[in-house]
């Protein structure tokens, strides 16, 4: 299946967060973004980002390593920001109550999908991000989309790229 791509380099927390505010600028309800990515790649600064470019204005937006979802309604849309981290089987979703949010109500933001979130999102965004070697702030960030409504969403941005 053809996908719609979108790269980006990053050099620092702040360039990476406002990547994911460009990105939550468009996004429709409905969508699950998947992020992967090495311990300290960035996944919660980049959800940061999402949340508060989807409109959440809190100064504290902590990562739900522990309590697993925090849950945000004063943007434009609904978030569940999840850290599945901790999880060691895929079974332990099973009542978060954040699917809910990806079927057309709000946004869910998975940090550690494979965990157990790929199967539970029909058409997510996968974003990938990679730390680059001798630069502790820069990112590679890879952003990808198979479903319609994703790749509507990343043609959108500046740069995208199609791949096979």
């Amino acid at each position: 299946m053809p996908t719609a791509a979108w790269t980006v380099t990053t050099r620092s927390e702040a360039a990476t967060e406002a990547v994911a505010r460009q990105l939550a600028a468009s996004l429709p309800p409905g969508m699950a973004l998947l992020l992967s990515g090495d311990l300290g790649a960035g996944k919660s600064v980049f959800a940061r980002g999402v949340i508060r470019g989807l409109g959440v204005e809190e100064t504290y937006l902590p990562s739900p390593t522990f309590t697993l979802v925090n849950l945000y309604a004063a943007g434009r849309l609904p978030i569940a920001h999840c850290d599945l981290y901790r999880l060691e089987t895929p079974e332990e979703m099973d009542g978060l109550g954040i699917e809910e949010y990806a079927d057309g109500s709000g946004v869910v933001i998975v940090e550690w999908p494979e965990r157990g979130a790929d199967p539970r999102f029909g058409e997510p965004i996968a974003v990938r991000l990679e730390e680059i070697p001798d630069d502790p702030d820069g990112r590679h960030i890879t952003i990808t989309a198979t479903g319609d409504a994703g790749k509507t969403l990343l043609r959108k941005l500046p740069g995208h790229n199609h791949a096979p």
